[in-house]
């Protein structure tokens, strides 16, 4: 058996890059001020991202741009962006941030996508990790740009005032004292239009037909002579039980139109 997929994968290496060198963003870097804490993040997970640096904080100065890990999302698209942090006690801080309009900052309005300020519980069952749903915005600069994830503590900062945010960069121009930052590519990309992924994007699978979009009122797969086989208001609809041979999947959109791809089983 053979699932028809019509849709967008996407894979992230599984090797780590070395890059310690943020540029043209701003330094995340930290000072381990009189001593060394060990606050880092674990795991990103963000669409087809999914990092597991491990439960050891990166080498000082605790900044990695992870280059060659990377994920592809479209405009108005939402999803989960998943942290796992080492869930200290002290920890004041973690966010992230994207740059969405690609001018090399995370200081623009709504590119601070998620923040948590004291999000450990020092029970590792329970308080080490965050999920913020991130919705890419319509006017999101397209192709690659940078996301930043950070966890941090630092006294001078936190006790200067009441629920401070946390920043991407350095606080009065001096490097927090303790944590990580982590740097990611992300690929922005327009939704693709329900014509380009059915006849464009094709994938084999088993026992399924699966149109990756959202414009999907109804799937129908029709036989050659005419006759409809199978049906299903949902974006997947199950083929196990037809025999081989060469089938049409009709494409009923949200606006009563449709179209039509051939598939062979």
């Amino acid at each position: 058996m053979k699932k028809y997929v019509f849709g967008i994968l996407l894979f992230a290496n599984a090797a780590n890059a070395q890059i310690t060198n943020s540029s043209p963003y701003c330094a995340a870097i930290y000072s381990d001020d009189v001593m060394l804490v060990e606050h880092y993040i674990s795991r990103v997970q963000f669409g087809a991202l999914d990092n597991n640096s491990g439960t050891t904080q990166y080498t000082a100065p605790h900044y990695v741009y992870y280059n060659n890990l990377t994920t592809t999302v479209q405009r108005n698209q939402t999803m989960n962006l998943t942290l796992t942090h080492d869930d200290g006690v002290t920890i004041h801080g973690i966010a992230a941030w994207i740059d969405f309009n690609g001018d090399s900052d995370f200081d623009d309005a709504g590119e601070k996508v998620g923040e948590t300020l004291f999000p450990g519980d020092g029970d590792m069952n329970t308080g080490n990790t965050v999920t913020y749903s991130v919705t890419i915005p319509s006017t999101a600069i397209l192709g690659e740009t940078r996301m930043r994830v950070r966890i941090y503590e630092d006294d001078d900062y936190t006790f200067s005032g009441t629920n401070l945010p946390v920043l991407p960069c350095q606080y009065n121009n001096t490097d927090y004292d303790w944590g990580e930052t982590e740097d990611y590519k992300i690929t922005i990309t327009a939704p693709a239009s329900l014509s380009n992924l059915a006849k464009t994007y094709t994938y084999s699978f088993e026992n399924n037909v699966f149109v990756y979009a959202d414009e999907v009122q109804k799937l129908q797969v029709i036989g050659l002579n005419g006759q409809v086989l199978s049906s299903t208001t949902t974006n997947q609809v199950d083929v196990t039980s037809l025999p081989s041979g060469i089938y049409l999947v009709q494409i009923i959109k949200l606006d009563n139109t449709s179209e039509q791809v051939k598939i062979a089983k």
